[in-house]
């Protein structure tokens, strides 16, 4: 079979790319800018095909189809996101391929607090009236998450983060990828809608603490406030309107607990038990090292 990936060079689709290579599944991985594709070829897959396409551009997408068998669609939240995905999957449908599994969220529904809930849900819509056999992948905040703000940590281990004392059942981002994978080469025609968590519930405290063990470096959690975020947010080269958005993630939803819910999906279809924050940590022990000999005030002589 092969599969069609797009954002292959992106946190999930990477993975997935490398997930489905490994098993000598034949991938088309969809990049959007050249040096992402050179980076994807530099992987050295041998079953993987990149190519280099705006999906916002509906003419060039149907091409990305042919003798495709099913497709992992997963793209940026930027402003043209839903014309993308409404893009790729008209596309699927007109090439009858097998199965399309689609990255989502938790909480999509035309009415959501969340900007990107509303083009979820959007999306969803559109593949739910394709004919398609589909899996939406519902999953948790990503533990992978916490890397963007390894630079906000200061000397003394401490970021601010505006969730409070919610607790999330914190996934990570190999175990998306692990179930994408499976959905992928599954020969099911039921439509399937996951929700997809971590083996239990922290609090971003509870979670910098554990880290902190396996890095050698204490770590905590400061509860900042909504405006403090999007300040820090709009720095770090976010735009303000997403900023906001995930500022309303943290603050009115993270926060209240609803992120807590766990489920028992990864293991029910990978056959492994998801990985703990104590595993994550382990796999990006140089991130934090790094950032620690960054921060203000610490020395690295």
């Amino acid at each position: 079979m092969k599969v069609l990936v797009t954002g292959g060079s992106g946190t999930i689709g990477n993975l997935v790319v490398r997930r489905l290579a490994a098993q000598n599944v034949l991938v088309r991985g969809v990049v959007r800018r050249q040096e992402s594709a050179a980076a994807l070829r530099g992987q050295g897959m041998p079953t993987v095909e990149v190519v280099v396409t705006d999906l916002a551009d509906e003419s060039a997408v149907s091409s990305l189809l042919e003798g495709i068998d099913a497709v992992f669609l997963a793209t940026a939240n930027v402003p043209d996101q839903l014309a993308q995905e409404q893009h790729v999957i008209r596309a699927a449908a007109a090439a009858e391929v097998q199965r399309l599994v689609k990255l989502s969220v938790g909480g999509a529904s035309p009415d959501a607090p969340l900007a990107l809930a509303r083009v979820h849900y959007a999306a969803e819509q559109e593949l739910a009236a394709s004919g398609l056999a589909y899996t939406l992948l519902r999953p948790s905040f990503f533990m992978d998450n916490l890397l963007q703000y390894i630079p906000w940590i200061d000397a003394s281990g401490r970021l601010p983060l505006p969730t409070g004392d919610g607790a999330m059942a914190m996934i990570h981002s190999q175990d998306i990828a692990d179930v994408a994978a499976v959905e992928l080469t599954s020969s099911s025609t039921d439509n399937r809608d996951l929700v997809l968590t971590g083996p239990e519930a922290l609090t971003i405290g509870q979670a910098l603490s554990r880290v902190g063990d396996i890095v050698g470096r204490p770590l905590s959690h400061i509860d900042a406030t909504r405006e403090d975020f999007v300040h820090r947010y709009v720095a770090s080269g976010k735009t303000p309107e997403y900023a906001e958005d995930i500022a309303t993630l943290y603050d009115g939803i993270l926060r209240q607990g609803y992120g807590a819910n766990v489920t028992d999906t990864v293991e029910k279809t990978t056959g492994s038990a998801p990985r703990t924050i104590s595993d994550f940590a382990r796999d990006h022990v140089a991130d934090f090292a790094q950032a620690q000999a960054q921060a203000p005030g610490v020395s690295d002589s």
